[in-house]
């Protein structure tokens, strides 16, 4: 695995590096970033599959790099404010370490990034060229494909594109939410709304896309963008680069 660190604090970046350093030699440190601007730059250069985040940032905070990058990794938000856990679990947090922390908390937070990694490495290469196969077949003449093919427990099994409410980013797989349940797609969420490009779905955010019909209303953040009230009362941000075209098509 290859993380990166952002934090604005240079003792806060040390201590993470000591971390992993003792505790995941597996784990190779490729960059380590002061500011937001700088995070953005190192994970789409990288695209690493762990970024180590700090909330609070002058210029970007943590938050406002999540919308800027090309591809979510597995996400450990540091910080010392409690008050923003929500937000983060919202954005795609696989744990959220609130400062000071102890090296017994670091590795409860790094284990479980593993045990996904792990998670979602298991397939195998013969998996993805089924799901390649299985997901041609699929794909109605002209149109996006009626239904995506994931695997679910020990078998392949279709998920009509119908039934979906929310695609949203897992490092480089997508998770597929329904009204019933949440499936692992192999494919990235660029290449599904490339895929699904038509009436029914909508990028509402670098990690996002919603299906249209399960809008019921959108709300404002504050800050020029949305959040969008799904069916189910699940909620997804829209950013602010989304959000004119979004406003248009909901009215």
């Amino acid at each position: 695995m290859q993380a990166i660190i952002v934090d604005d604090e240079p003792p806060a970046r040390t201590l993470l590096r000591e971390y992993v350093e003792d505790e995941y030699p597996d784990i190779e440190i490729v960059a380590a970033c002061g500011t937001g601007r700088a995070a953005v730059e190192a994970i789409n250069e990288h695209v690493p599959d762990l970024v180590f985040l700090d909330v609070q940032m002058p210029g970007l905070d943590g938050f406002d790099v999540l919308e800027r990058i090309d591809v979510l990794p597995h996400l450990i938000f540091s910080t010392a404010y409690d008050t923003y856990a929500l937000q983060a679990f919202d954005a795609g947090a696989v744990d959220y370490l609130l400062k000071p922390y102890t090296r017994a908390r670091f590795r409860k937070a790094v284990d479980r990034v593993r045990d996904r990694f792990a998670e979602q490495a298991a397939p195998g290469d013969d998996y993805a060229e089924q799901l390649t196969t299985l997901l041609r077949a699929a794909r109605s003449e002209g149109g996006p494909p009626e239904r995506l093919y994931v695997q679910h427990g020990s078998k392949i099994i279709p998920v009509p594109t119908d039934t979906i409410l929310h695609i949203e980013a897992a490092g480089d797989y997508s998770k597929l939410h329904t009204a019933d349940d949440t499936y692992l797609s192999n494919q990235g969420i660029g290449a599904l709304e490339e895929q699904l490009a038509g009436d029914r779905f909508m990028r509402v955010h670098r990690s996002s896309i919603i299906a249209l019909p399960a809008v019921d209303h959108l709300v404002s953040d504050g800050s020029g963008g949305y959040v969008a009230v799904l069916a189910g009362s699940r909620r997804v941000r829209v950013s602010r680069t989304y959000a004119p075209q979004i406003r248009d098509l909901i009215g």
